[in-house]
């Protein structure tokens, strides 16, 4: 079984050096990158049907993501048998961002 499940089709060579150095799955980044270009968001089966990945292993990244603030979505606390619709939280990835840089900088 392989260590990360890749999306289709795979990051730039540099860009997949810089996801590596974060230690982000590739998928993950993949998701990210796939909501940064949906301004109306997106399901995890949009999204699965996109990066070519189950939708499930799709939905259970985008569960942690908005657990840790960098997606939002529409759904209330039941999600079964709902259609929920995620987006980036510009504010809580931008967030992210900025205290990584301050962590590494040793700030």
């Amino acid at each position: 079984m392989p260590k990360y499940v890749y999306s289709t089709p795979p990051p730039p060579r540099e860009a997949a050096e810089v996801i590596e150095i974060f230690g982000m799955t590739p998928l993950r980044a993949a998701i990210l990158r796939h909501l940064w270009q949906s301004p109306d968001g997106a399901t995890s089966g949009d999204i699965g049907r996109y990066l070519k990945v189950n939708y499930r292993t799709v939905a259970r990244h985008l569960v942690r993501l908005e657990e840790l603030g960098a997606v939002e979505s529409d759904a209330d606390i039941d999600r079964q048998g709902v259609r929920v619709i995620y987006k980036v939280s510009a504010d809580g990835f931008d967030s992210a961002v900025t205290e990584l840089l301050q962590y590494l900088k040793g700030r």
